[in-house]
């Protein structure tokens, strides 16, 4: 492939949103988790440890007794409003969550009245998790623009800090988020799975950038162990793309320099084009 330089618009400035800043956070957590306005896929099939997996985010963090556990979300968020058929059986005790932003099932205005609540608010760092609510969010219009203008969608302007606003999604396929969804997604989490037709689809949607055999390599060593993941930041370029659980993926004989630079470019230009659909629809 030869590409041809335009040295007429070789340089184009990406302007550095405000809103992106993180120094108003209480931490910066683990890399390569995500600090701020993310939106995380994780897919598991039931009993595959999706629910274990969000909830040790949440959870975790050194202890007297066990101090070289890493804390990684613990506390970190201001308020977490929480879609779930399955809270009655969460441990909600340990997570301490407002039981006023906890829901059996999402709906469209519980989830603005809180957007609503947040933006004329003091600009906190919030959390939203849609937990085994895929059925009811798929083609949701509401749930779409959430994951879209996450990044402006609770700031008020009037106000110090910067509002950050994530979302985690679970679901127990992959196929079963609607393909808008998984394409805003900025980290998704994959479990083990066996179905061909979701396998297909993770290997087209995800990891269209490697070849079919480095597909299977990939999905049979994050795959290996009961409780293992494939971890893709999908936002990336390839070489900073892959994680098998947190372990990022190396490929020595890969050479995709003009490939990822394209990539980040398009990625960027997707960011500027959302920031100014949101302050065009504003």
């Amino acid at each position: 492939m030869k590409i041809i330089e335009n040295k007429e618009l070789n340089n184009v400035a990406i302007v550095k949103q405000t809103i992106d800043d993180t120094s108003d956070l209480p931490y910066i957590p683990p890399s390569p988790l995500p600090a701020k306005s993310f939106a995380m896929l994780v897919v598991a099939p039931a009993g595959g440890g999706k629910t274990s997996f969000w909830t040790s985010l949440l959870l975790s963090h050194p202890t007297k007794k066990k101090p070289d556990i890493n804390r990684i979300y613990y506390r970190y968020f201001d308020k977490i409003i929480l879609f779930s058929p399955s809270k009655d059986t969460l441990p909600m005790d340990k997570l301490k969550l407002d039981e006023s932003r906890c829901f059996l099932k999402y709906n469209d205005e519980d989830l603005i009245n809180f957007i609503e609540e947040e933006k004329e608010g003091e600009n906190l760092n919030n959390l939203v998790v849609l937990d085994d609510s895929i059925r009811d969010i798929k083609h949701n219009k509401m749930v779409q623009k959430l994951c879209l203008n996450r990044r402006h969608i609770t700031h008020n302007k009037e106000m110090d800090n910067k509002a950050g606003l994530s979302v985690l999604i679970t679901s127990q396929k992959f196929n079963a988020a609607d393909t808008y969804l998984r394409n805003n997604m900025s980290d998704i989490i994959i479990f083990k799975t066996s179905v061909k037709n979701e396998l297909q689809s993770i290997k087209d949607d995800l990891m269209s950038d490697l070849d079919k055999d480095m597909q299977d390599k990939l999905l049979k060593k994050a795959f290996e162990k009961k409780y293992g993941f494939l971890y893709v930041k999908n936002y990336m370029p390839t070489k900073d793309r892959y994680y098998i659980n947190f372990d990022k993926v190396v490929f020595e004989d890969l050479d995709n320099d003009n490939e990822d630079d394209i990539l980040i470019k398009s990625y960027k230009q997707e960011e500027i084009q959302d920031d100014l659909k949101y302050i065009k629809n504003k």
